[in-house]
C-alpha cells in the first residue's frame, strides 16, 4: 500500500467515525485533523493537529490562538490559518446572533457563554462592549481595545460616542485576563469609573463589567463595584 492510499484511507476512517457520532466521540486533535483536510489535501494532517493541541492545550485554544503564534507551528500555512479562523468567526457570529435574539436580562447565561467563547482562551487582553437597546437586546458587540499581555488602553469618550451613535440605552463592558487572575486591577476599576462618569449625563447605564478568565468570571455588579 502506498503512502498516498494510507492517508486517504485514514481520512475516510476519520470521516466515518465523525459521522457515526457527529464528532461527539472524537478527540480534539481528530476534529482539527478533519478541519485541516482541505488545507492539506495531499498530506496526513494528524501530526499537525496533534502539534497544535500540544502547543495550545485544546481545540478552544487552537481556534482562539493568535495568528502569529499559529504560524510558529511547523506545517501551519495560510490554508490552515484560514480554516482555523473561519471556525472562530463562525462561532463568534453564531453566539452573537443567539444573544441578539434574546433580552440580556432574561438570558444572562447566554451572555456569559458568549463572553466565555469570545475571551477565555485569548493569550492577550482585549476589551469589548455590548451595546443594548431599551429592551435590553443586543445592538452591537464592539471590540474597542487590544492590549499586550495584561494591559489594554480603552477610551471612555470613544465608548460614549459609540453608544450615542447606536442610540444605546445601556451597555455591558467585558474584557479578559490572560493570567486567569479574575480580581480587577486598579486600572480596571479606574477605567470602569471613567466610563461610568462619561455616560452618566447621557442617561446610558452600565449594567455590568465582566472580567473573563479560564477559571471563571468576575462581575463588577455582583461584587458591588457598579451601582
Amino acid at each position: 500500500m502506498t503512502k498516498t492510499s494510507d492517508y486517504i484511507g485514514h481520512r475516510q476512517r476519520v470521516r466515518d467515525k465523525f459521522l457515526s457520532s457527529l464528532g461527539k466521540e472524537l478527540h480534539d486533535y481528530e476534529l482539527l485533523e478533519i478541519l485541516l483536510f482541505a488545507a492539506n489535501a495531499r498530506q496526513d494532517t494528524k501530526p499537525l493537529a496533534k502539534r497544535l493541541v500540544a502547543k495550545f492545550g485544546d481545540i478552544s485554544g487552537v481556534v482562539n490562538a493568535d495568528v502569529n503564534l499559529l504560524k510558529e507551528v511547523e506545517g501551519v500555512g495560510d490554508g490552515a490559518i484560514t480554516a482555523i479562523k473561519i471556525i472562530a468567526e463562525i462561532i463568534n457570529r453564531v453566539l452573537k446572533n443567539l444573544a441578539k435574539q434574546k433580552t440580556v436580562l432574561n438570558n444572562w447565561q447566554a451572555v456569559l457563554d458568549y463572553a466565555y467563547a469570545s475571551l477565555k482562551d485569548l493569550n492577550y487582553e482585549v476589551f469589548r462592549v455590548l451595546f443594548l437597546d431599551k429592551k435590553y437586546q443586543l445592538i452591537e458587540d464592539e471590540l474597542l481595545g487590544i492590549g499586550e499581555n495584561d494591559y489594554v488602553l480603552v477610551s471612555a469618550k470613544m465608548i460614549a460616542k459609540k453608544a450615542l451613535l447606536l442610540n444605546s440605552a445601556s451597555i455591558i463592558l467585558m474584557h479578559n485576563h490572560p493570567t486567569s487572575e479574575l480580581k480587577p486591577s486598579n486600572a480596571d476599576i479606574k477605567t470602569t469609573n471613567e466610563i461610568i462618569n462619561a455616560l452618566k449625563n447621557l442617561e446610558i447605564k452600565i449594567l455590568d463589567h465582566l472580567i473573563i478568565g479560564s477559571s471563571g468570571y468576575f462581575s463588577f455588579k455582583e461584587e458591588g463595584l457598579i451601582g
